[in-house]
């Protein structure tokens, strides 16, 4: 089965907060769901433990490229100055929260959402080509 790649880059776009897993036999990619209680939660996971040669865990990609993708963005400006405050607010802790901030002042959240949209798919296809599974896009 294919995986579909905007499945997997909305699912690794909150890989930060919930943890997936692709199902290599059915093509689907499962996240946890928020609203299971622990019991479920549990019963869930140990499934997909029983079973696990057919499941891949997925990657923190926010956590893992957050930071680089927002780096690249700011470079990726045109305008000096708008590339030099993006670049400045990621400087030392709290610089993705500067950088967000930046993002809405200077109007480029659209930009910036299409950038993000646009590595998640990216680091999809990474993780399929990686793991030697069929995708479709």
């Amino acid at each position: 089965m294919k995986i579909n790649l905007t499945e997997l880059a909305l699912a690794l776009a909150q890989s930060d907060v919930k943890q997936g897993y692709i199902d290599i036999e059915k093509g689907k990619v499962m996240l946890l769901d928020e609203d299971m209680d622990e019991e479920a939660t549990t019963d869930y996971i140990f499934d997909i433990e029983d079973d696990w040669e057919h499941y891949l865990p997925l990657p923190n990609a926010v956590d893992e490229h957050e930071r680089r993708l927002m780096e690249e963005f700011a470079a990726s400006r045109e305008r000096g100055e708008v590339r030099t405050r993006l670049q400045q607010a990621l400087a030392g802790p709290g610089g993705a929260s500067r950088f967000r901030h930046q993002v809405k002042r200077l109007l480029l959240l659209p930009a910036w959402e299409t950038f993000w949209a646009e590595g998640l798919l990216e680091i999809a296809r990474n993780l399929c080509e990686e793991n030697n599974l069929e995708y479709n896009e």
